[in-house]
């Protein structure tokens, strides 16, 4: 059983060890790979992204209730250049092939009904096998370029 999780600031080591894994990162290798998360942005990311969302941010671990492991991060932000709310879904690496990134995207679009989101996008990268994922749960492709492929579902 796959859930979302609000982690405490303390547990943001999951977030920390999922972005420097190079296999999991490896759908990023177009913009940096791997991400640096040091315990030192911890703070100011955890009041932005889990205490002072402004009902503009949310974000979560998936969580495994079976194995009582994390096995990813949902995200959604509303970007304030485009005004539209974007997606995020990370399987660790470990972890894909299991049907967690398919519960994570279902998690989070309904998380994002809540959040009054009429509409939610996601940019992925063109050669991410993750676009078949989000074709497979309803949303559209709404644009492309070398880089990246745009998709869109309505709540």
């Amino acid at each position: 059983m796959i859930s979302l999780y609000t982690p405490k600031i303390e547990e943001l080591s999951f977030r920390q060890a999922l972005l420097a894994d190079p296999a999991t990162m490896a759908y990023n290798a177009r913009w940096g790979g791997c991400i640096d998360f040091p315990q030192k942005k911890w703070a100011d990311w955890y009041d932005r992204w889990i205490v002072n969302t402004q009902r503009k941010r949310f974000y979560a671990y998936l969580y495994n209730g079976e194995e009582k492991c994390f096995v990813g991060e949902v995200a959604c932000h509303l970007d304030e250049e485009s005004g539209r709310y974007l997606l995020n879904v990370l399987v660790h690496d470990q972890f894909r092939g299991r049907g967690y990134g398919t519960k994570g995207l279902e998690l989070l679009c309904a998380q994002c009904r809540k959040m009054g989101c009429i509409e939610v996008y996601d940019d992925i990268a063109a050669d991410n096998p993750s676009l078949s994922l989000f074709l497979k749960q309803g949303f559209c492709e709404v644009g492309r370029t070398e880089d990246a492929v745009i998709v869109k579902k309505y709540l």
